[in-house]
Order: C-alpha cells, then sequence, then structure tokens
C-alpha cells in the first residue's frame, strides 16, 4: 500500500466517523418543540454537512479533470464529451423543472419561489436521468458479457 492510498483512507474513514456522528445526532438529538411534525434538532448541522460533502466532491472532481487535461492533452476530447453530456442532462433537467410554487399548508418560509423550485427540480431530475443511464449501463454491461 503506498503512502499516499494510506492517507486516503485514513481521511476516508475520518469522513465516515464524522457523518456517522452527524447521523446519530440526527436521529437521536430529540427533536424541536413546538412544530407541526416531528423536526429533529440537528436537521440544518445534517443537512450542512451533506452539502459540504457534495461541494467538496465536486471541487476536488474537477481540479482532477483539469489537472487530467494537463498531463494527458491527448485525452482532452473524451473528457470535454463527458463534460458535454453532463451539460446536455442539466439543460434538459432544468428544461423538465417546474416552477408553479407550491401550496403547502403551514409552511411560511421564503424558499417556495420560482429560482428555488427550478434549482431542487433540475437536481431531482437530474438524479432520475443519471440514475437510468447508470442502470441501462449495468444491464448492458451483464447482457453483453452473457451473450460473449
Amino acid at each position: 500500500m503506498t503512502k499516499l492510498s494510506k492517507i486516503l483512507s485514513i481521511i476516508q474513514y475520518a469522513l465516515l466517523a464524522i457523518t456517522l456522528v452527524f447521523a446519530g445526532m440526527f436521529f437521536f438529538g430529540g427533536e424541536i418543540v413546538g412544530e407541526t411534525y416531528y423536526t429533529p434538532v440537528y436537521t440544518e448541522s445534517f443537512l450542512n454537512w451533506g452539502k459540504l460533502l457534495v461541494l467538496v466532491a465536486a471541487g476536488i472532481s474537477l481540479l482532477f479533470e483539469v489537472f487530467n487535461l494537463i498531463v494527458h492533452p491527448k485525452n482532452a476530447v473524451r473528457t470535454l464529451i463527458s463534460i458535454g453530456l453532463l451539460l446536455v442532462v442539466v439543460l434538459i433537467s432544468y428544461g423538465l423543472a417546474d416552477t408553479t410554487p407550491l401550496e403547502i399548508i403551514g409552511y411560511q418560509g421564503a424558499d417556495n419561489v420560482p429560482s428555488m423550485l427550478a434549482m431542487a427540480g433540475t437536481m431531482l431530475y437530474g438524479m432520475y436521468i443519471l440514475f437510468g443511464v447508470a442502470v441501462i449501463a449495468i444491464l448492458y454491461a451483464e447482457l453483453s458479457r452473457m451473450f460473449k
């Protein structure tokens, strides 16, 4: 095991431990008194940790793609095609997103506006599309292996 893989393994286990702490706080930390529905006390902290993990993963992915383009310029076309396909998925998802304000009984927050609804819809539809592509890729890989 190389030194870098040992460091990455330690970082992985540290992130898992922190996530387990946040999950424990979320599930066993009690609830906010006086709310209409059951609302855990540490919901905001748990969501912020998840957002941080997603942003760090996206940032690292972009940095490694840029690094890979610099080190291996011959693979630039393949990388640009994959970025273009991802952009197409985002644009299709954005086109499918609905911006009609929701009729939510008892909700007085500021997030029921077209811009937030478009972002949420884009993320949901993007996830659905990418999940569908992943399932199709898995099925294709397994079926093509069976017929070889």
